[in-house]
């Protein structure tokens, strides 16, 4: 018999390294230096920001990209979040979801729900107007992207990008080299 792999996991100095680095969305999107928050701050702003304890929260990162120059008004907001367990993850995951799609629903329609293949253990996608959020959950990792003025397929791209650099960081290895 073959024990359980642990799951993804990635630590708070990690978060860095997982966050897309400038090029690895492609050549047209930069951002500014990622952020990572630990601790009992990390819990607070996490509670705060989907009304959800956030049960397990060990640490976030976060970076805002967009498309260089001002021909194009693409942005990306790349979230992350890492766990104790692979269950906190997933409740964390799906709160965050439903979070998204309520406040959708405070400015007009709801959200609709669209298909995005990640590569992630469990993914919600869903767009609104020129709005797109995607949660994922690889592991003990939650994942969110909040992008606008861009296409589904360079959403998708981004999502596959961000799960594979989690994964390479998981698993020790640079996702930049």
């Amino acid at each position: 018999m073959t024990a359980n792999p642990p799951p993804v996991w990635v630590d708070a100095t990690g978060l860095y390294s997982a966050l897309p680095s400038d090029g690895s969305i492609g050549d047209v999107m930069v951002g500014g230096d990622p952020t990572v928050i630990q601790g009992g701050d990390v819990v607070k702003g996490c509670s705060e920001m989907i009304k959800s304890p956030c049960a397990g929260v060990q640490a976030a990162g976060l970076r805002d990209m967009e498309a260089r120059g001002s021909a194009d008004k693409a942005r990306i907001e790349f979230s992350l979040f890492t766990f104790a367990t692979a269950d906190e993850a997933s409740t964390m995951m799906k709160d965050l979801a439903e979070h998204e799609r309520k406040q959708s629903a405070e400015y007009g329609a709801p959200a609709k729900p669209v298909t995005v293949n990640t590569g992630a253990d469990e993914t919600v996608a869903m767009q609104d107007g020129d709005r797109f959020d995607v949660v994922m959950r690889v592991g003990a990792v939650v994942s969110h992207l909040n992008a606008s003025y861009t296409k589904l397929g360079n959403v998708e791209y981004a999502a596959k990008v961000q799960i594979a650099r989690v994964k390479s960081v998981s698993n020790g290895i640079n996702p930049d080299r």
